[in-house]
């Protein structure tokens, strides 16, 4: 995987978590301005979609495309978020760092897959144990068609379940409310209270924003904060039908209270849950025989008005920050160490001191090299004298020998004693250039190159002297 999109999925999921914490925020905030539990149920119910909607967003942009769908989205915001220092990581973490994205990448599929094939599993067995209902008594079934058509829900079918322990409701298409058989021995006027809670669920469709709510949840099941809105909706949600029933029979509320304190200490029986079931949570059961006792009061118009100004506001600003807000990461890359100047100037000068050894060559080829004079004399080297070619039997050999081979690179060492690196001097010497003169155009390109590749070659070594030393 390119260490560039690592650092951009990274950068994404950092992001989402920020966003999505600020949004939570804002909720805590907006639930507690907001008195009504349906509103409240609309707060975390917009919270836990807006957040799975956000993060399918990003995996898709990864997914299809292999990079972030936010560079095109936030490019108009670019200016504020280039101002931002990026965070630096060593490169050096590129590899662990992939290693790790695909092992969770396999984890977090692995978990979701459970999720979702536990979801299923639950749905089929709710459509197993509608084999084993039957229909409600006569008197039941009569007093329930009223309830229903007063409520617009006339699809709604009840049935009786034997094993279960409190009413519940589930299914979208063809609701279905499931009484257990405590309830054919309850009081007609208890029994339409039930009746009623599980009719306003159906009214609601709390099943179907149940079911969605769910699949968002596994999406983002990693996310604290899902699992907390999760808890939130279905308190507000059966809170809400609880308010709904007392405020059509408020001289009934002591009545329902029982029932549901009832039904709550027969759940600790059986886990077992069937759907949305009437005392399910024995978690928030103080809280909701609390709100079934006390009388509602009316707030005034002023603090309505200031408190959805309050919400306004904040909901305004949060738009307005959201975009804004982004993590940026970048390798940190190890820096190169360059020589200081003082460490450049020796080496600069011993370099300019030196005894040159590249070759001086004439155009005409009489004479190759500015070592050698006419006379065939070796010029004085590093102050020293130099030879003479007519008294020197030696070089008067090597002059000769040369005659008869044409140009050659000649090595001379450096007369500069031990104390400085060995050296080297080239010299090209061609002492009788009438030999040229009988070789053809190919012969001369061919011995030119040979020589340029020797000469390049002793400067190349000769550098590397220097600068070793």
């Amino acid at each position: 995987m390119d260490p560039e999109l690592l650092l951009a999925v990274v950068a994404a999921f950092a992001a989402f978590l920020l966003k999505t914490g600020l949004a939570f925020g804002l909720c805590v905030v907006f639930d507690w301005l907001a008195e009504s539990p349906t509103r409240r149920f609309v707060i975390w119910l917009s919270f836990i979609y807006g957040a799975a909607a956000y993060w399918v967003w990003l995996a898709k942009g990864i997914l299809t495309s292999g990079r972030l769908a936010t560079t095109a989205s936030y490019s108009s915001v670019q200016p504020q978020v280039s101002a931002v220092s990026a965070w630096q990581i060593p490169d050096s973490w590129a590899f662990p760092l992939g290693i790790a994205l695909r092992v969770l990448a396999v984890t977090y599929l692995l978990i979701l897959g459970y999720m979702l094939l536990a979801h299923i599993r639950k749905q089929r067995q709710l459509q197993w144990v509608l084999r084993f209902t039957t229909d409600p008594p006569a008197d039941i079934a009569e007093a329930f068609r009223p309830l229903a058509r007063s409520l617009h829900v006339e699809r709604a079918r009840l049935l009786v379940l034997s094993g279960v322990t409190s009413p519940a409701t589930f299914g979208w298409i063809r609701p279905t409310i499931l009484l257990p058989d405590v309830c054919l021995q309850q009081d007609s006027s208890e029994l339409e209270d039930i009746l009623r809670h599980e009719l306003h669920h159906v009214r609601r469709l709390d099943f179907v924003w149940n079911a969605f709510a769910m699949l968002c949840r596994s999406l983002i099941f990693f996310h604290p904060a899902a699992w907390y809105a999760i808890r939130k909706l279905h308190f507000d949600r059966e809170l809400a039908c609880d308010l709904a029933v007392v405020s059509h029979s408020p001289q009934r509320r002591a009545t329902y209270a029982e029932s549901l304190v009832r039904f709550a200490r027969l759940n600790l029986q059986n886990s077992n849950t069937w759907g949305m079931d009437f005392a399910a949570s024995s978690e928030h059961l103080k809280a909701r025989v609390r709100s079934i006792l006390t009388a509602s009061k009316m707030t005034p118009k002023w603090q309505i008005c200031l408190r959805t100004a309050c919400g306004l506001a904040l909901l305004a600003g949060f738009i307005g920050i959201a975009p804004s807000l982004a993590v940026l990461l970048s390798y940190a890359h190890q820096q190169i160490a360059q020589p200081s100047t003082q460490d450049i100037e020796p080496s600069r000068t011993a370099i300019e001191t030196g005894p040159r050894t590249g070759p001086r060559t004439r155009t005409k080829g009489s004479v190759a090299s500015t070592r050698m004079n006419t006379n065939g004399a070796a010029p004085a080297t590093d102050g020293q004298p130099a030879p003479n070619a007519s008294t020197d039997p030696e070089i008067e050999h090597s002059a000769k020998a040369l005659s008869a081979a044409g140009p050659q690179l000649v090595h001379r060492p450096s007369a500069s004693g031990n104390a400085a690196p060995k050296q080297q001097t080239v010299a090209l010497i061609d002492p009788d250039g009438s030999a040229q003169a009988g070789k053809t155009g190919q012969e001369k390109a061919e011995q030119a190159l040979q020589q340029s590749i020797a000469t390049a070659g002793t400067i190349y070594r000769r550098v590397s002297d220097v600068d070793r030393h």
